[in-house]
């Protein structure tokens, strides 16, 4: 298979373009080994196995390299997973290289990766001892993510699939899904790195989960910190510029910092922001910015769930075609269409609607140009 069909089965199951090529470069920017662990348990292997195998070899064209461990039950498949070498290859065997010890686990992986295959384990624990080797082999790897895969595809709560757990919540887990996400918990304490994230999904939905922005299943990872900032004069505006620059993929003009900003919300590591100017009707959002990357990570989230704890009086404007338009629509307490614009509000005042109005539609705009991801 040539490298752009590759791309197009890609796209074709994530339905997706842009983020799939960002993510795509993201992972093959950083070292193999660190792209990903993923488990597959006894469920999955009995019920999705060719899925699995099909999203893997789809991995492998691609020219990523997760490490693949299996549930102990998984040993009837693994000849799905390493090629024979008596017989030439065929569409339904995957170049992996197969381990039953652990006590070398980095020289193991390594030998894979040299001979171009896919690391494939097979854990022989089950409970704790299962996840005590998830935890070391995360560790020692350094890896980004675990990809959980289990036949539910995620973590429910009242019976609805949660799409961001933090690991400091009080939401609780359906029964049937309790013993599986408190381990998961106890496995993200304990690998103690905070670029670090586990993903429970479904073999179905694996690529969905790796290449797109809203992934497919449940992610649990810890909070983004989040700070409020009154004095702009003390944070650097080259970072703030590309931050903004690079979400709308617009120039700011040469003035935007002489106007008078009430703060910003900022997250720790520059990956999103949010702007906000004081009005006789309540607090304006100026710009709503996150790193694309970081939409999956839920930086947007935190940052608007502290906005808007912060700021309960609160209106902005999008442009129709603006993707995030759609997820507007969900959070605001009122919104009206006019022209090429969606003016939208929380926790204002029936008698302050027109005048917000009136304030938006006169409102020049700070970008260059326009383009479909403007606000």
């Amino acid at each position: 298979m040539k490298h752009q069909e590759i791309l197009l089965k890609l796209l074709e199951v994530t339905e997706n373009t842009k983020d799939s090529f960002q993510f795509l470069k993201l992972f093959r920017s950083i070292e193999p080994e660190k792209f990903a662990v993923i488990y597959a348990d006894s469920g999955t292997l009995m019920e999705s196995a060719e899925a699995l195998l099909y999203n893997l070899k789809l991995l492998h064209k691609l020219e990523l390299y997760p490490v693949v461990v299996l549930d102990k039950d998984g040993i009837s498949y693994t000849n799905l997973f390493y090629r024979n070498h008596t017989k030439e290859d065929t569409d339904s065997t995957l170049p992996g290289k197969l381990f039953r010890h652990f006590n070398q686990v980095e020289t193991s992986v390594a030998s894979a990766l040299a001979e171009n295959k896919l690391p494939v384990f097979i854990a022989e624990e089950r409970g704790s001892g299962l996840f005590e080797f998830l935890t070391n082999l995360c560790s020692s790897l350094k890896t980004k993510k675990l990809i959980y895969l289990n036949p539910r595809g995620g973590i429910y709560s009242n019976g609805e699939k949660v799409s961001i757990y933090d690991v400091d919540s009080t939401i609780s887990p359906d029964p049937i899904d309790s013993v599986l996400f408190h381990s998961c918990n106890e496995l993200y304490k304990n690998v103690k790195d905070p670029e670090f994230g586990i993903a429970i999904t479904s073999a179905s939905s694996l690529l969905k989960e790796l290449f797109t922005i809203k992934g497919s299943g449940t992610l649990i990872r810890k909070k983004n910190r989040i700070d409020f900032i009154s004095d702009l004069n003390s944070i650097p505006k080259p970072k703030i510029n590309h931050l903004i620059e690079t979400a709308f993929q617009r120039s700011l003009k040469p003035n935007f910092w002489n106007q008078e900003f009430a703060g910003i919300l900022l997250e720790s590591e520059y990956k999103g922001c949010a702007l906000v100017k004081n009005t006789p009707y309540g607090f304006f959002l100026s710009k709503f910015a996150v790193d694309e990357i970081a939409r999956g990570e839920g930086v947007g989230r935190d940052i608007w769930d502290q906005m808007v704890q912060r700021f309960p009086v609160l209106f902005w404007r999008a442009r129709k075609e603006n993707s995030i338009s759609k997820w507007y629509t969900k959070v605001c307490d009122g919104m009206q269409k006019e022209g090429i614009w969606i003016y939208f509000w929380i926790g204002v005042k029936e008698e302050h609607i027109q005048p917000i109005c009136t304030f938006l539609r006169n409102l020049p705009q700070d970008l260059e140009a326009p383009s479909n991801n403007t606000k």
